[in-house]
């Protein structure tokens, strides 16, 4: 399960109210040094005082670094004292148009009125392209990769999306604040 590498740097874990969330708090903060470039600790240290102002920031965290993409994620929440809505993407993602923006909707509203910090893991899943048209009902299915930046620009915290594929890093780099390097 991807949640394991996350679980061990908090001490908290629960199971959120549906199968692809789980709340993370009481992070543990974590005395080792993660592999990024000091580039990027100035942009988590950006991140962080925006964070304390509650100014909505969207950060991608790129690479396959699971361990140390953990330690940042609680770096953030430690210095921030929120706690973490970890979202499953992978069982996020509804095969029924329109399902997956319900889902992101309530999320979005739940999260903004309980000040958490989203952090959604393996979300290259989110903006995967359907490969072909069928019909007209399958004409707007592209349009969630618009929608889930038009909800995550209008959520008041910080939100994180978790990314392994250059392609979609490619596609979100001109939609989010910050893009943190894991080796």
């Amino acid at each position: 399960m991807a949640i394991t590498a996350y679980k061990t740097v908090f001490s908290e874990y629960h199971s959120g109210p549906t199968s692809f969330i789980h709340m993370l708090s009481k992070p543990i903060a974590p005395t080792r040094d993660v592999a990024i470039n000091q580039d990027d600790t100035d942009k988590l240290r950006d991140t962080r005082h925006k964070t304390a102002k509650k100014i909505n920031t969207t950060l991608v965290f790129y690479g396959d670094h699971n361990a140390d993409k953990a330690m940042e994620l609680n770096q953030l929440a430690y210095h921030s004292q929120q706690s973490v809505c970890f979202i499953d993407c992978q069982r996020l993602v509804d095969k029924y148009i329109g399902k997956t923006e319900k889902h992101l909707s309530k999320l979005i509203a739940q999260a903004g009125s309980q000040s958490w910090i989203l952090f959604f893991d393996k979300a290259d899943v989110l903006f995967s392209r359907r490969s072909e048209v069928k019909d007209a009902h399958h004409e707007y299915a592209n349009q969630e990769v618009s929608y889930v930046l038009k909800c995550l620009s209008q959520y008041p915290g910080l939100s994180i999306l978790s990314l392994t594929e250059k392609p979609k890093l490619e596609m979100l780099q001109y939609a989010v604040d910050s893009v943190i390097s894991f080796r």
